[in-house]
């Protein structure tokens, strides 16, 4: 998980402006909304997550079936965030984790302020990496997030896990060059690639 910055884009604010009742969660079905969703998931996706899952930051691609619009404070229990642009983020289809997880398993409004917010909080302040390919917590809210969207999971600590041993045979590279070589898990890149440059 990044911290990702947000940047609404104008045919979003026209259309939510046209909307009847812009804070009540069946507003995300309105005509307006409904005819620009592709558009947004596209722009969310490409310009402010670089590909990656909002969540994981496993890289997915911008159809449909691979990846949703989340609304990290979700319509359920926070309908009047329905089409707050700040509440918007891509995040992957996987069953049983990120968002997915995170939705049928928070039951109050209270729960989330034991989330980390993407948008306004750093997660690096919250997580440290293991060369394991793990995701380990500095407090008790970055251990919470690990558990609400299932960061840990075994799948996901064996691709990391991948891209560390490979990490080991590259001398000398920028972190941007990094990127360019492996596109998923930019946060645990960042943060394991210098300790292995110290070895």
């Amino acid at each position: 998980m990044r911290q990702i910055v947000k940047s609404e884009p104008n045919y979003f604010t026209s259309a939510k402006a046209k909307v009847a009742l812009p804070k009540i969660k069946g507003a995300w079905s309105d005509k307006n909304i409904e005819k620009i969703r592709t558009q947004l998931r596209e722009h969310i996706l490409l310009e402010e997550q670089n590909l990656l899952c909002a969540y994981c930051e496993k890289e997915i691609d911008d159809s449909s079936k691979n990846s949703n619009i989340d609304h990290f404070k979700t319509r359920n229990l926070f309908p009047e965030l329905t089409l707050e642009y700040s509440n918007l983020l891509v995040s992957c289809n996987t069953n049983g984790r990120c968002s997915d997880y995170k939705d049928t398993h928070i039951k109050n409004r209270e729960e989330y302020e034991n989330i980390i917010n993407p948008i306004v909080e750093n997660p690096n302040d919250f997580f440290d990496y293991l060369p394991t390919g793990e995701i380990i917590a500095k407090n008790e809210k970055g251990q919470f997030t690990i558990d609400i969207f299932q960061l840990n999971d075994t799948s996901l600590t064996q691709c990391r896990l991948q891209v560390m041993d490979s990490l080991e045979h590259l001398d000398n590279l920028s972190l941007e060059e990094i990127y360019g070589i492996f596109s998923d898990y930019h946060s645990f890149i960042a943060n394991v690639y210098p300790k292995l440059k110290e070895l």
